[in-house]
């Protein structure tokens, strides 16, 4: 078969030339160029086409790129160290390693190695190293700070020698607090001085009504007892103070019990309760807390050896109770424990008792009497209007001299169906004869928003008329 003749080539690329300036051939192009020249029999063989994948490893490769198995290569990566791993996990561990050596050869092989004594002062004088190398490292604070540090210093040490020590009365602490307080906020035109009593008095809407008045919460205060006593005090006390409520009406003294030196009230441990006078009107509950302020003293042989038997500023705050409730508070302050009993009087309107004498006199005999008063919403609890033992009763200008009148009771109870709202004053006479015994007599009025009521009552040959003055509260100084 004859040669067909040299393969058309296209034209070699050409260069130019940095000596000559002329268009130069590159040697691999004239190389392939002499090489298509030459007849096909001459020509070396040309190299085999590359091998094609088959399909298996085709798919194989598609699935090592997916991740979906693992290459080769990392396999056999992989298969070095848990060789290695298989190899360390076949020697024994040192301990049996060394079991194996024979027990003199151990014995030998072991060095005794004595035991080095760690003095306290070397550790000491270790720790007071490491702290000053600490020192030298940390970095050094500026002039002006520690100047500063040690002016701050140098005032809290003087400071501190006319701080006052910790309070060891809680509650006494708390007291001085309190006035301290009620000075910073309340005193001036308004409320006057600490020591001023209230001035609104009871009835201020009994014969007039207004459109801020209506029925309140109220406080009723039943009974205030010394329960216990300490710091060497024994009975009989000779007591004298203030036991007083703040409300939100006018924040002054509402006065509860209050004697001076000259009239201290002698209380032993059979009968320990104060004979309450106060309140004067109505102690109204709010959002505003109400508080009981106490500052009562022991007689001593003179003013100079008087003692603080209490001194108190508890703090109520109503959690609003649906209906009226029985509550108490203990307080331990100076040298006493004392027991408030009160109540929460919801919806309520405030009462002023009166008695006149309309005819007679106390009958001989019944040496104590004892007056109260008592409301349906609160069972059980009476409150007592007067107590007297010598069979004197206190009359002036006609009227029983009554130490308290101003009692809270509710216009509207939650079921009046099951519990109608009440006032009950009782009369109760004591005679000396015990045969004779003692008599009681009960009153019973219904309550009003304003006005006046009035009853009757005869205790033997005393006749006399109990009224009963009915005004609505306000929640401020209206007068």
């Amino acid at each position: 078969m004859e040669d067909a003749g040299p393969t058309r080539l296209p034209l070699p690329a050409k260069r130019m030339d940095a000596v000559s300036g002329k268009a130069t051939i590159l040697e691999e192009e004239e190389a392939m160029i002499r090489l298509a020249k030459l007849p096909s029999s001459l020509r070396p063989p040309s190299p085999p086409p590359p091998k094609q994948p088959s399909r298996a490893e085709r798919e194989r490769e598609r699935k090592e790129k997916s991740g979906a198995i693992m290459p080769e290569k990392k396999k056999e990566e992989e298969k070095q160290p848990v060789a290695e791993t298989a190899q360390f996990l076949s020697r024994p561990p040192p301990v049996q390693r060394e079991m194996m050596i024979p027990l003199e050869a151990r014995k030998k092989n072991k060095k005794k190695e004595a035991p080095v004594a760690v003095r306290p002062s070397t550790t000491l004088a270790l720790d007071s190293c490491r702290k000053e190398e600490r020192k030298q490292e940390a970095p050094s604070k500026p002039a002006f700070v520690n100047a500063g540090l040690a002016a701050y210093r140098a005032r809290r040490a003087k400071e501190k020698e006319t701080e006052p020590e910790e309070p060891t009365d809680i509650n006494a602490h708390e007291a001085h607090l309190y006035r301290k307080y009620w000075n910073d906020v309340y005193a001036g035109e308004e409320c006057g001085s600490y020591e001023d009593t209230t001035s609104i008095p009871p009835m201020c809407f009994t014969d007039s009504a207004a459109s801020y008045a209506i029925m309140r919460p109220t406080l009723q205060v039943f009974s205030v007892k010394i329960q216990d006593v300490q710091g060497g005090l024994s009975w009989p006390l000779d007591v004298h103070g203030v036991v007083a409520i703040r409300d939100v009406v006018d924040r002054n003294r509402n006065i509860v019990f209050y004697r001076e030196r000259d009239n201290s009230q002698t209380i032993d441990s059979q009968e320990p309760f104060l004979a309450l006078t106060g309140p004067t009107r109505a102690p109204v509950v709010m959002v505003d807390p109400t508080y009981f302020e106490v500052d009562l003293k022991v007689k001593g042989a003179v003013q100079s050896e008087d003692k603080d038997l209490s001194l108190l500023a508890i703090c109520y705050i109503s959690n609003g109770p649906c209906t009226s409730c029985v509550l108490t508070r203990v307080a331990t302050s100076k040298l006493s424990t004392l027991k408030f009993t009160f109540g929460h009087i919801v919806n309520s309107v405030e009462a002023t008792v009166s008695i006149e004498i309309l005819g007679g006199k106390w009958p001989e005999g019944y040496r104590k009497g004892v007056f109260t008063a008592s409301t349906a919403s609160i069972e059980g609890m009476d409150i007592t209007l007067l107590s007297f033992g010598d069979g004197k009763l206190p009359v002036a200008n006609g009227q029983v001299k009554l130490s308290r009148r101003v009692i809270c009771v509710e216009l509207v109870t939650a079921d009046e169906e099951k519990l109608k709202p009440k006032l009950m004053v009782s009369v109760k006479a004591l005679h000396v004869n015990e045969k004779i015994g003692k008599a009681r007599l009960d009153l019973s009025f219904k309550p009003k928003s304003s006005g006046r009521s009035h009853r009757k009552i005869k205790v033997d040959c005393c006749e006399m008329q109990v009224t009963v003055a009915w005004s609505l509260l306000s929640s401020f100084k209206c007068i």
